[in-house]
């Protein structure tokens, strides 16, 4: 017997690794195949668009044929915290809806597929009753091993400028290659990643496709398909009261944070009728972000203000996370309950009623005090219209249980309104008259009316050193060039004839002022008093543990003696930083000449602040007024 030549092992172990290799790693870019059958619906090659959908119509009951390559990993994170399903895990994936319900009946999991993380396969036959459905493919990121472990649902930014630039410095101490990974996921995007229905041979009459989403015939007014910035506002009028069923998709997590959402402003009395809020909603699928609100809302007779928001991310324009089952209609959509119903409701453009602008103080920067006067020859109604940052929030312990508690009742920028004789505050924006104003949490927004006596006012609005107009530290308001407040008339009686700009000047019953007084200073000025009388003193200064470091006092002239002097004691709160006080009160003065004296240490004064400054900060100084 012939010696045969036998190929040596070490040769013979790299075959068959490679054979291996190129049997169980290289992709297969031939499409799926489904026993012949002719597909109704393909939808394929998602390196441009993110999401695709397809809508299709049954005239019977029918078995639908599903051919499907996705990606995802499974993420024990999520199972372990989120109570989500799994189907989170798939970064590329598809799923089918009733398109009457808007439910999903079907979609791609890590339970119904199987293969690697970058490319998993799933062949299915599903049943579905006669009726309507869509169909959507969605690809909106990649999944990547690495040293450090896995990269779950990494963006995949299509849009020009973002796609690749974003995350690249981040992703590059990670992976040695960014830019590699970004090609091959745009490789599976074309030839890999899909969805394909069809159904047995000769059914293919029974059904049709249409253009997803179905349209509904009573549909009012609908802002779908919203993008990243988003600031839809319409104006709602109703000749009747009706009952509208609201559909609205956003963005939300845990407590009540919302970021992409709805509301509804009754025009007539700023009330705010519905508002799209995180415990009001429901899980709309994909990434646990997504939630929905669907209901009906009662509007009586009358204007209405619609508004949807959204944030900078995750939107129809760039998801980040996984769409909702019906990204299509992201936004908020308005359905009558019947044709009599939709023609009692028209919507227009919404339009600011800026000619009766009374007081503008907006695009109110970091570190800014603004203010302005305005006289009312009769009492008036008015809207205010404002917008701050209310302070952040802290978790803290009540009863053994973790919860979240504002750490400041007040806000780090917001306006109030004084009456100009008295100084007293007639309105001021709190965290109780405001709410969210789209963006970070921390955005509020006050929309009310006030109706104020014929008088004199003056309008202030202040901000801290950060996240202002133009200088945000995080997301910035829904209508961010109103940042700051407006005062504008309102009402059928009201008319700008009766309003008049106001300057603060010295008044007629003022009988000596000393304010804006400086660092170190100590300035005095004589006085007298016609007739024995109680005079109005109204002074600002600054007071620590019991003490005055500014404060006023008054002497009788010919004899040196103090007649009234501000103390801690006899002060109150000024508003800001605690050390600010203020002495507000009547004093009976004797019929003489008097002088009133008022001094500063070397910190903390007018315009050189090194705390909060007060709320009437122009009046840091004594005024004495007769009564």
């Amino acid at each position: 017997m012939k010696n045969v030549q036998t190929m040596p092992t070490s040769i013979l172990i790299i075959a068959t690794a490679a054979y291996l290799f190129l049997g169980f790693v290289l992709p297969n870019n031939n499409p799926p195949q489904s026993d012949g059958k002719k597909y109704f619906i393909t939808l394929k090659d998602f390196t441009a668009e993110e999401v695709k959908g397809l809508g299709f119509s049954l005239n019977k009951d029918m078995t639908i044929h599903i051919n499907a390559v996705g990606g995802g990993s499974k993420n024990t994170w999520n199972e372990m915290f989120n109570n989500r399903s799994r189907t989170n895990d798939m970064f590329a994936a598809g799923w089918i809806i009733n398109a009457e319900t808007r439910e999903v009946v079907w979609e791609m999991s890590m339970d119904n597929t199987s293969g690697r993380e970058e490319k998993r396969t799933c062949e299915a036959d599903v049943k579905l009753k006669q009726g309507s459905y869509e169909v959507y493919y969605a690809a909106h990121g990649f999944s990547s091993s690495s040293s450090f472990g896995n990269f779950t649902s990494i963006n995949i930014d299509r849009r020009e400028g973002k796609s690749r630039n974003k995350f690249d410095k981040f992703l590059n101490w990670f992976d040695d290659d960014y830019s590699s990974l970004y090609e091959e996921f745009m490789d599976r995007a074309k030839e890999d990643y899909g969805i394909l229905l069809s159904v047995a041979q000769g059914e293919e009459n029974t059904l049709q496709t249409f253009n997803a989403p179905k349209k509904n015939a009573n549909v009012v007014f609908a802002a779908t398909g919203v993008g990243d910035g988003a600031f839809v506002r319409k104006k709602l009028t109703l000749t009747k009261d009706a009952t509208v069923f609201i559909y609205a998709l956003g963005e939300g997590r845990g407590r009540d944070d919302v970021f992409d959402y709805g509301w509804i402003t009754n025009t007539d009395t700023r009330e705010r009728v519905w508002e799209m809020r995180y415990n009001n909603t429901d899980y709309a699928g994909g990434a646990s972000k997504n939630v929905l609100f669907e209901g009906d809302v009662r509007l009586t007779k009358g204007n209405y203000e619609l508004s949807y928001v959204t944030d900078d991310s995750h939107s129809r324009e760039d998801w980040n996370s996984k769409p909702p089952y019906d990204p299509f209609n992201y936004g908020v959509t308005i359905i009558a309950k019947n044709e009599s119903d939709k023609a009692a409701i028209s919507v227009a453009d919404y339009k600011f009623e800026k000619q009766n602008i009374i007081v503008q103080l907006t695009r109110v920067r970091d570190d800014e005090f603004v203010q302005s006067g305005f006289t009312l020859k009769v009492e008036s109604q008015l809207h205010i219209y404002a917008l701050g940052e209310g302070h952040g929030s802290v978790r803290v312990k009540v009863m053994g249980k973790s919860v979240f508690e504002n750490d400041n009742e007040g806000l780090a920028d917001y306006g109030w309104i004084m009456n100009a004789k008295t100084r007293v505050r007639v309105w001021d924006m709190n965290n109780t008259n405001t709410t969210h104003a789209g963006g970070a949490r921390k955005n509020r927004l006050a929309d009310e009316f006030v109706t104020l006596p014929a008088g004199s006012y003056i309008v202030f609005y202040q901000t801290d050193d950060s996240h202002a107009y133009n200088d945000w530290n995080d997301d910035k308001p829904f209508d961010a060039d109103a940042y700051g407040i407006t005062v504008m008339g309102t009402g059928e009686d009201f008319e700008m004839k009766n309003v008049a700009k106001f300057e603060e000047t010295v008044d007629e019953n003022v009988l000596v002022q000393l304010i804006k007084v400086r660092d170190d200073r100590h300035v005095r000025q004589k006085f007298t008093v016609e007739k024995s009388q109680k005079v109005r003193i109204y002074a600002i200064g600054e007071g620590v543990s019991n003490d005055m470091a500014d404060y006023a006092w008054i002497e009788e002239t010919k004899s040196g003696d103090v007649v009234w002097e501000m103390t801690y004691r006899t002060t109150t709160h000024a508003g800001g930083a605690k050390k600010n006080r203020l002495f507000d009160k009547l004093v009976y003065l004797e019929k003489g000449e008097y002088e009133v004296h008022y001094q500063t240490d070397d910190t903390h004064s007018f315009n050189d602040w090194n705390d909060d400054p007060p709320e009437d900060r122009t009046h840091w100084g004594v005024t004495i007024y007769k009564e």
